[in-house]
């Protein structure tokens, strides 16, 4: 009777397990959304692929795969963000709405989208000076910009948060560097805010502050790291070199952990770049298709290529490489995701 019992429990755990794999999504490639460069024809969302998370190769020929016209207020787009949804087969993906040869303070929204193909998107653009005209401070004249939104799924809300930076002219402090009239340089101020989405991922809530640095910090990237059970912002002490308490700033990416997905944050004052590579911009965390590392890049904007480290806890990150930019592959800001091979073939077949 007990051999019986065994069997049974046996054959029960097998067909569930078995069910489970099933259902589990395989994934065998890494899909890299970004755009290409500061004129109107760079800033659009193209795609690349890859087999290691650290070497790509463009799909459509390089093309892009939405065009900003069709989707932004400006016409262009920069900073696109993906993320696979909850079920596993709906994608977000999140814009910033700028066209920078209009200039970089003509920025004042973000684009939400949505998609079940990763070809096909919805797309809403959201203007915050109309969006938003009771906020004190959001008004045309003194909303700096709206940069770089990501999205992150809030479990106990059981909704998707969307954060960004916000920069507003009535923050802007000195600095020790000079304008060519030999004015004193006023050093734009961004924080981090956050919205929740609506089940359509069509509008999303008032903006809530999310993280002060002290000084200008833009590039929000958060993930939950399940192991010491909080959420780690990666993000970027933007602008001129000056002293934020103890520290100088220098354009590099840093760390903050919470408990909760809205914060406190707890700063750590250490750079995770490579020593001596400075300025860089738009970190992007993501994990390794085996389960067994991190991998962080970073976009070195000035030198004209990205940067790779690797890690396996989250917090000490070795370099890896700087990935060639060249011919069609020249990514700007962006982000990562892995991908099945399905999904990897029906996007080879796209042709736009």
């Amino acid at each position: 009777m007990n051999l019986r019992i065994t069997l049974l429990l046996l054959s029960v755990f097998f067909v569930i397990f078995s069910v489970e794999a099933k259902k589990a999504p395989k994934y065998t490639k890494y899909l890299f959304v970004f755009f290409s460069d500061n004129s109107p024809e760079g800033e659009q969302v193209r795609y690349a692929v890859s087999d290691n998370g650290f070497d790509y190769e463009v799909l459509n020929d390089g093309q892009p795969i939405v065009k900003s016209e069709d989707i932004a207020l400006t016409k262009s787009i920069r900073d696109p963000h993906i993320l696979r949804g909850q079920d596993g087969k709906t994608f977000y993906m999140v814009l910033t709405d700028m066209r920078s040869s209009l200039g970089w303070q003509s920025n004042d929204g973000i684009i939400l989208m949505k998609s079940r193909d990763l070809i096909h998107w919805q797309h809403t653009a959201i203007d915050f000076p109309t969006r938003f005209p009771q906020l004190p401070g959001f008004d045309r004249d003194n909303l700096h910009a709206v940069w770089a939104p990501q999205t992150i799924w809030d479990p106990v809300r059981k909704q998707y948060m969307i954060y960004y930076s916000i920069g507003r002219h009535d923050w802007e402090y000195p600095t020790n560097d000079k304008n060519r009239d030999g004015s004193i340089f006023m050093q734009p101020y961004f924080k981090l805010f956050y919205s929740y989405a609506n089940a359509d991922f069509t509008d999303i809530t008032e903006p809530q502050l999310l993280f002060d640095f002290g000084k200008a910090s833009i590039d929000g990237d958060m993930i939950r790291d399940e192991q010491n059970d909080q959420y780690v912002l990666f993000f970027k002490d933007e602008g001129r070199s000056v002293m934020n308490g103890d520290w100088r700033t220098r354009q590099g990416v840093m760390r903050a952990t919470s408990k909760n997905i809205t914060g406190p944050w707890k700063v750590e004052w250490a750079h995770l770049q490579k020593p001596g590579q400075y300025p860089v911009e738009g970190s992007s965390v993501f994990p390794t298709i085996d389960g067994q590392k991190w991998i962080l890049m970073y976009d070195c904007y000035v030198n004209g290529h990205y940067q790779f480290c690797e890690s396996t806890d989250l917090q000490h990150f070795t370099y890896v490489r700087d990935t060639p930019t060249q011919g069609k592959f020249t990514p700007r800001h962006g982000s990562v995701i892995p991908i099945t091979e399905k999904e990897y073939k029906r996007l080879l077949k796209f042709k736009n």
